[in-house]
């Protein structure tokens, strides 16, 4: 009875895995702890085959957290070779003020990488890409840029922070619209984009890989659970570190762990 249980479970496991595109956030993480597929994805958004990025510094599904505040988990993370920062983010979902929270992501991550004493000059040049599976501009326009300017003169203020946002919904034929077209295919294997296409077959289709990402569907489907608890209890006012504890025993997970889902979810 158990082994029959355990072969359905995995059977769905890899219905579901055979049906993610790179456009599904845990799908995206994953893909992009590649360091190529990553370099090449911010080639294409920033229009330059040059481009490169440290490798070491690349990471799918990153925590960063400010204590007392609230945490941000960026989705993909990397450092440039000349002291950039970028951070892609994935969002399926129109729930929420989208450009408050590219603001926010960004506060955290520059604060993030700061250490007391460091000038303001020395500052990190960050870009935040958000890619969206709808228009969170309503301009009809596949890729945005939005950069800090005076709105008298139009001048642009160089404040080191670029927000970008993409869409998968866009309708011209341009490098960028290509690529997100794939982005919603569950099997890509376009030679136009081949790190990137390299990467999703062989998380579909290598079986270590695939392995991989049954664990991940199981991983977040625990993590949706919790963040409905932690939501439920902010919605009715329970204290944090009675919610806390609850999150301990109800989800067998450390004091620590919990504190950081609580940090991450409640809002």
């Amino acid at each position: 009875m158990d082994q029959k249980k355990t072969r359905k479970t995995e059977k769905r496991q890899l219905e579901i895995v055979r049906q993610l595109r790179p456009i599904d956030d845990c799908f995206f993480e994953v893909m992009m702890e590649d360091p190529d597929a990553c370099e090449e994805l911010l080639q294409v958004v920033l229009e330059n085959p040059l481009l490169r990025i440290k490798k070491e510094t690349v990471s799918g599904q990153k925590s960063i957290r400010i204590i007392g505040k609230r945490s941000i988990r960026v989705d993909a993370y990397a450092e440039g070779n000349e002291d950039t920062v970028f951070n892609i983010e994935i969002q399926r979902a129109d729930n929420e003020n989208h450009v408050k929270r590219v603001r926010y992501n960004a506060s955290v991550i520059t604060v993030n990488r700061s250490e007391p004493g460091d000038l303001f000059e020395q500052v990190q040049e960050l870009f935040v890409i958000y890619i969206a599976d709808f228009d969170v501009l309503h301009n009809g326009r596949t890729i945005s840029h939005a950069e800090m300017t005076c709105i008298e003169t139009g001048v642009a203020l160089n404040d080191g922070l670029h927000e970008i946002f993409v869409t998968t919904v866009g309708k011209d034929n341009s490098k960028i619209a290509r690529l997100m077209k794939e982005y919603k295919n569950p099997d890509m294997n376009n030679p136009e984009f081949p790190k990137q296409s390299k990467r999703v077959q062989e998380m579909k289709h290598d079986s270590e890989e695939v392995e991989k990402m049954c664990k991940l569907v199981e991983d977040y489907k625990l993590e949706g659970k919790i963040q409905e608890a932690v939501e439920s209890a902010v919605e009715y006012n329970r204290p944090k570190e009675e919610t806390i504890a609850r999150l301990v025993n109800k989800f067998s997970l450390s004091e620590e762990k919990a504190q950081e889902y609580y940090d991450t979810f409640a809002k």
